[in-house]
């Protein structure tokens, strides 16, 4: 039996100074205070209107998933259709299946369904060949001339391989052109690409052109870059290409950074990245100015100098948007 009409037995007894602190600071959690004394229930009717919404939900995620997944999947090997139009007696339909070609006479294009994720449309004088197809690996080489590629697909399934290279696609929309001599370029409409020779990946976004040739690939310009500007960029690379350490680099890059505009951030970095030793040079606090880095960070820039990844990378994220984005350009696979 309790001698003490204690408060923390009987909520009616008087409680001290502190103890009325916690209960006043601790009440607001209380069942009466949350008014939860009763379980509450929806109304009835409200309950039956929400079900069938949240049913309709349910399946068209179920459907939306389906549809994705068929989507993407392919049968290994299967062929793909192509209609060849204008230039032809009539529009013929034909399938084209891995290890064959289909080229287009002067006035002729073709229209060529991949698999199921996108189209290419080949250009007069062209010719594709079909190299390989399955659930998400399809690949073709483009021998010579013009096609454009839309493609709705997660990073890799695709590409298209020129004489001495891959252009991958990281989903987007694409033109590229190839000549005899193994020259030619890819020109980003919307998305990325990379444009893999060798080791060497180098990184094409909406709106920039990269030129290629047989023996060497260029930087990434801007559709709108000066002439002084590209100019300037040429003699640069082709200064680091005969001798990384020639006395003439500096001013070669320096003529760089003159000419550069805010717009011109992407080459910059890629120059930047594919020598990292340009990074001694003007370029440097150019593209640290665009990105919006007003402090030069010597620690920052000796271990860019160095090659390292990290370093590198912290400006790389400065980016309004990244190639991995792919679902972002879901558009490119309509009309």
């Amino acid at each position: 039996m309790i001698d003490n009409d204690d408060p923390l037995w009987n909520p009616a007894a008087q409680a001290d100074e502190d103890l009325a602190r916690i209960q006043n600071l601790l009440g607001r959690y209380g069942v009466r205070a949350r008014d939860l004394s009763a379980p509450r229930m929806a109304a009835p009717s409200r309950l039956r209107r929400s079900l069938p919404w949240a049913l309709a939900a349910s399946i068209a995620l179920l459907l939306m998933g389906a549809g994705f997944q068929y989507r993407l999947s392919w049968t290994a090997d299967g062929s793909w259709s192509a209609v060849l139009g204008k230039g032809s007696p009539s529009a013929a339909n034909i399938m084209l299946a891995p290890g064959q070609r289909l080229g287009t006479a002067t006035n002729q294009t073709a229209m060529i369904e991949v698999a199921r994720i996108g189209e290419i449309r080949l250009s007069p004088d062209s010719r594709l060949r079909l190299l390989e197809t399955r659930s998400g690996h399809h690949r073709v080489k483009l021998e010579h001339g013009h096609m454009r590629a839309r493609i709705w697909a997660p990073p890799g399934y695709f590409a298209v391989s020129t004489e001495h290279a891959e252009v991958v696609d990281l989903g987007c929309d694409f033109d590229i052109w190839t000549n005899a001599d193994g020259s030619g370029r890819v020109s980003v409409r919307s998305g990325w690409v990379s444009y893999r020779v060798g080791s060497e990946d180098i990184l094409v976004p909406q709106g920039y052109t990269l030129g290629f040739a047989a023996d060497r690939v260029q930087t990434p310009l801007a559709d709108g870059a000066t002439p002084e500007f590209a100019q300037a960029v040429e003699t640069l690379e082709s200064a680091v290409r005969a001798d990384p350490y020639a006395p003439t680099i500096n001013a070669s890059a320096q003529a760089v950074a003159v000419a550069a505009r805010d717009e011109d951030a992407f080459t910059l970095l890629s120059l930047l990245t594919r020598w990292p030793r340009l990074a001694t040079t003007d370029l440097y606090s150019r593209l640290g100015k665009t990105l919006g880095i007003e402090d030069d960070d010597a620690q920052h820039r000796r271990a860019w100098v160095s090659g390292d990844a990290q370093a590198i990378d912290a400006w790389w994220q400065k980016l309004p948007r990244h190639p991995k984005q792919w679902w972002v350009n879901w558009r490119d696979a309509l009309g």
